[in-house]
């Protein structure tokens, strides 16, 4: 239930942090993706079923307040995301900076082949990202990421200790 609850909270604050980069930078708004964060932390520490129920749930917020004519494109890409995230994250040590980054980008570059492919299957016209531009959400992601998930490790951490 408390996982529930902050993967909740997490989830709003992407949402938060999406709109208003939204209305501060209209045009620049898919370079950073925080409902992908969430989804890939909530991966590595809950395993599978967690990351992919995070993926479900960040995407469809992200599909009903960012979407285009299709709800539920993000959603389906995330869940598979997230699913393979949790899975390596049950079955690799991923819980150093490196390798934090290394999942980051690779979620990253799999949910964007992901939605184009999907966007491909459901016949629904989507502009392609170019090399440049996926590789540049993809340093994003990956160095916000991996600074909020150290952010919140040292949290949780202290707070055991507490």
């Amino acid at each position: 239930m408390k996982a529930a609850l902050w993967t909740g909270t997490a989830i709003a604050a992407a949402l938060l942090a999406q709109s208003a980069l939204s209305h501060v930078l209209p045009q620049q708004a898919r370079v950073f993706d925080p409902f992908l964060i969430v989804l890939v932390y909530c991966g590595l520490l809950g395993g599978e079923t967690h990351g992919m129920l995070a993926g479900a749930a960040a995407g469809w917020v992200q599909d009903v307040h960012f979407g285009g004519p299709v709800v539920g494109l993000s959603g389906l890409s995330k869940v598979l995301v997230g699913f393979g995230v949790g899975l390596a994250g049950s079955r690799f040590l991923l819980t150093g900076a490196l390798p934090r980054l290394l999942v980051l980008v690779t979620a990253t570059v799999a949910d964007a082949v992901l939605f184009e492919s999907f966007a491909n299957v459901f016949e629904i016209p989507i502009s392609a990202a170019s090399v440049r531009a996926l590789a540049l959400e993809a340093a994003l992601n990956a160095g916000i990421g991996a600074a909020l998930f150290e952010l919140v490790d040292r949290r949780v951490r202290r707070e055991a200790r507490a």
